[in-house]
C-alpha cells in the first residue's frame, strides 16, 4: 500500500502527517540537511493515535504555484537551482536526488524556485534526476519548443555540474521505465506522440 501523507496547510506552514516511517524519514532527511531551495522546517516528530503511529513534518510554507502553470518560466534558471540543489549534498558521483520531480513538486515564487515533497527521495546520480524532471518537458511540449526550455536548462545546469555520458545512457534508460509505469499507473496513459522525438533528442544530448 502507497502511503499517502495528509497534509494541512496554514498561513505559514504546511504539516504533513505520514503513516510509514520509511518515507516520513527520507523527507525529513532532505530537511535536516537545509540544502537551497528547501523550505525551512519547522518541527519534527512522533504522534500516537489509537490504533495507529503517526510521524509528522512541519515546514515553512512558499506561497506559490507550480512552475509548469507560470508561462514562459526560466528555464536555465531552473537548471542551476537544482544544480545548487545537487552540490550542496555531492559526496563522489552520488546526492540527494528528488526523484519525484513532478511539475506540482517544484514550485515558483517570483523568481525563486523552491522544492517540496521528499518522500521518495535517496542518494543517486545526479543523472538520475535531471532524466527524469526532462522527461515530463518530453511529454509535454512539441519538439522545438521543447528543445528550446530543455537546451538552455542543461547547459545552465552542466556549468555547475558535468553530466557524465554513460552514466546519463543507462539513469536515462532507467528514467524512461519508471516515468511510463508511473504514467500509466497514475494517468492510464501512455507516452505522446511528440515524446519519442524528444526521448531521442534526449538519448544524444549529453
Amino acid at each position: 500500500m502507497i502511503d499517502r501523507p495528509n497534509i494541512v496547510l496554514y498561513p505559514k506552514e504546511i504539516i504533513k502527517t505520514f503513516s510509514d516511517p520509511k518515507c516520513y524519514e527520507a523527507e525529513l532527511k532532505v530537511y535536516n540537511l537545509n540544502l537551497p531551495h528547501v523550505p525551512l522546517l519547522l518541527s519534527h516528530g512522533k504522534s500516537e493515535k489509537i490504533g495507529e503511529s503517526l510521524w509528522y513534518i512541519s515546514t515553512q510554507r512558499i506561497k506559490a504555484s507550480s512552475y509548469m502553470d507560470q508561462l514562459g518560466f526560466d528555464s536555465a534558471h531552473l537548471g542551476s537551482a537544482i544544480a545548487d540543489f545537487h552540490t550542496a549534498s555531492m559526496e563522489g558521483h552520488k546526492c540527494i536526488c528528488h526523484i519525484d520531480n513532478q511539475p506540482k513538486n517544484i514550485i515558483l515564487c517570483g523568481t525563486d524556485y523552491y522544492f517540496v515533497d521528499f518522500s521518495d527521495s535517496r542518494e543517486d546520480f545526479p543523472e538520475t534526476d535531471v532524466s527524469h524532471l526532462l522527461l515530463f518537458w518530453a511529454e509535454e511540449y512539441e519538439y522545438t519548443d521543447f528543445v528550446s526550455i530543455a537546451a538552455p536548462f542543461l547547459d545552465r545546469y552542466q556549468d555547475q555540474i558535468q553530466l557524465n555520458h554513460q552514466l546519463w545512457t543507462g539513469c536515462l534508460q532507467q528514467s524512461i521505465k519508471r516515468f511510463d509505469k508511473r504514467r500509466i499507473r497514475h494517468r492510464g496513459m501512455i507516452p505522446s506522440v511528440q515524446s519519442k522525438r524528444n526521448r531521442d533528442w534526449l538519448h544524444d544530448i549529453v
